[in-house]
């Protein structure tokens, strides 16, 4: 059998001790640039394993990935999860590993991802991130990719997100198509980039169509259960025919109001719910006894794109700033033709 390399015969071949390499390979102590490169050179001329490790120090990669998430509240506990399993997923594909970053209060996350040397690059997730993380990130030249559209003061940072506009407006477009002239929408566009982006989208759809927008049937600071409920009861007073729904809490809150008012989805009223997911699904499925019309943003896709993404940017490839992906429609039965 062919015998492994060992620690003795790459110091031997580089003419160093064994301290010295042990030294290189943990990135430890005091060693000259020019006795270093003896080591890398003796690593890979007899291929030293481990071969990763031998690797990565000559290329300086790790081959992992770093994960960043700034929690949220009133996000559905499973959208974060299915995203990191793309990101598994797609850096798993180019080998790659992941590290995820955990929240320290007392140390911030662009002090470990710089100086640590552990990740190659890093993917943020969440919607209020800490800005300064990210600049700091950028201007070193730190490989990094958000998930969801960014705008960051002071840079244009890379990103990959859902379609927002164009998903809403094909929502828009289906229900117009359906004969409804008279649309709601409920959502919390003020506050939140992504849920701006599906409003815009709405409005496109409506101008489109030569269908005057209508106030009063608009609801942009909904985000709870209890605010769809109460945007929804509100709505009613104006008689739409359709609504378009922007997140899980407030679609339950919405078909809660619906109900109440005596109303049958969708003989009297079509629903157009957001981000469809199990969860969601099986509750207004128990509660009215349909499947919900829903655009659904693909998760797994976006983080395995993310992975590369990132992976892309390391190997030092060009791309452009703003990257998106288009929502999936899911025409079940929750909306009617007039």
């Amino acid at each position: 059998m062919e015998k492994t390399p060992n620690l003795n015969e790459v110091a031997k071949l580089a003419g160093v001790s064994i301290m010295t390499v042990s030294r290189v390979i943990n990135n430890s102590g005091k060693v000259s640039e020019k006795t270093k490169q003896k080591v890398l050179d003796a690593i890979k001329e007899i291929d030293y394993q481990p071969n990763m490790i031998a690797r990565s120090l000559a290329r300086k990669k790790t081959n992992i990935l770093g994960l960043v998430i700034y929690s949220e509240e009133g996000v559905h506990p499973t959208f974060y999860n299915e995203i990191m399993n793309g990101v598994q997923s797609g850096a798993s594909e180019l080998g790659y590993d992941l590290l995820i970053f955990a929240q320290n209060d007392e140390q911030s996350y662009r002090n470990r991802i710089i100086r640590s040397s552990l990740v190659d690059g890093v993917i943020f997730m969440g919607i209020h991130v800490n800005e300064d993380d990210i600049r700091s990130v950028h201007e070193k030249g730190f490989p990094y990719v958000f998930v969801g559209k960014r705008e960051v003061k002071g840079i244009e940072p890379y990103y990959i997100s859902p379609n927002y506009i164009e998903g809403t407006k094909v929502a828009t477009n289906y229900l117009i198509e359906q004969g409804h002239q008279k649309i709601g929408f409920i959502g919390q566009s003020k506050k939140i980039a992504p849920d701006y982006d599906k409003f815009l989208g709405y409005k496109q759809g409506l101008k489109e169509h030569g269908i005057t927008y209508n106030e009063k049937l608009v609801s942009e600071q909904s985000q709870s259960q209890a605010d769809g409920y109460n945007a929804m009861k509100e709505m009613l007073k104006h008689k739409p025919t359709a609504v378009m729904l922007n997140n899980t809490y407030t679609t339950l809150g919405a078909i809660t109001a619906i109900k109440e008012e005596g109303l049958v989805i969708p003989d009297d009223i079509s629903v157009i719910g957001f981000d469809d997911n199990q969860e969601l699904n099986q509750q207004f499925n128990d509660f009215i006894g349909l499947d919900l019309t829903s655009l659904q943003i693909p998760k797994l896709e976006l983080g395995k794109q993310a992975a590369k993404l990132t992976i892309s940017l390391v190997e030092g490839n060009e791309h452009p700033k703003a990257n998106y992906l288009d929502l999936v429609f899911l025409q079940k039965n929750s909306c009617q033709k007039l």
